[in-house]
């Protein structure tokens, strides 16, 4: 993951600071759902009816932040443009400001300055704030560890983007400075619960279980590949043995 910080020069937060931001996302994890968050026109409401029945992706932000989480919403966006799916329809976005002080003015700011225009991201798209105490809820609930830098008023923490499920449940967590297009759909995809996406969507899931960092499968994956590797095995073998009986037969 990469990491939504201050530049070396701006820098006040000492190397020990900065080592206690963390990102451990909790996989299958039940968001607050009745957590209050508001809008960019100051309408309050708990998270659960922000999600709107689709799978979420969620970007935790400064409004403020003069670094990286402009660019994390606008790659982040710019992903989902070119998914191919329907905001609205088949997900929203929703981002969450950290930084309690920040306003629906610098809300509504960062959103028309970072997000994508197309495939009517803005209208399904909401940026949000809440309290002090409700900040800290959530960033435990996506497993988010910030570190405030009181001198410049910004927040060291991890640039990720979570997928979640139309539930409340926390699916994947993302780069949000190197999300492609194709992963971010299938993630959408998964979370989405046979709901959202086709049919070949569906069978490029069955290998969505490859970890590309590691270089691995995941059990799921590896058991699928057993089973079709092993009737590959098995088709051979009756063929062979259906060539054998005709050469047989003729002979």
């Amino acid at each position: 993951m990469a990491w939504a910080t201050l530049s070396p020069a701006q820098a006040a937060l000492t190397a020990s600071q900065l080592e206690q931001t963390a990102l451990a996302p909790h996989v299958n994890a039940q968001l607050p759902m009745q957590l209050p968050l508001s809008d960019a026109n100051d309408r309050a409401a708990p998270l659960a009816s922000w999600l709107g029945a689709v799978p979420t992706i969620w970007i935790l932000a400064d409004y403020t932040c003069e670094t990286l989480c402009g660019p994390a919403i606008s790659i982040v966006s710019n992903a989902l443009a070119d998914t191919g799916l329907s905001a609205g329809k088949d997900f929203r976005l929703i981002v969450v400001g950290f930084d309690p002080k920040d306003t629906a003015t610098q809300a509504l700011a960062m959103k028309n300055a970072q997000l994508s225009p197309r495939n009517g991201l803005s209208e399904h798209s909401v940026f949000l704030r809440t309290a002090a105490p409700d900040v800290n809820a959530l960033t435990d609930a996506f497993g988010v560890r910030p570190v405030y830098d009181r001198e410049h008023d910004q927040f060291a923490h991890p640039a990720a983007a979570f997928v979640v499920t139309p539930d409340g449940r926390i699916s994947h967590a993302l780069s949000a400075l190197a999300v492609d297009a194709a992963s971010l759909r299938l993630a959408l995809v998964e979370a989405g619960q046979g709901h959202v996406g086709g049919w070949s969507d569906q069978i490029h899931l069955l290998c969505y279980g490859f970890d590309p960092a590691r270089g691995t499968y995941t059990l799921a994956a590896r058991r699928l590949l057993i089973a079709t590797s092993s009737v590959s095995v098995i088709v051979l073998v009756l063929l062979i043995g259906l060539l054998f009986r005709r050469e047989h037969a003729t002979r």
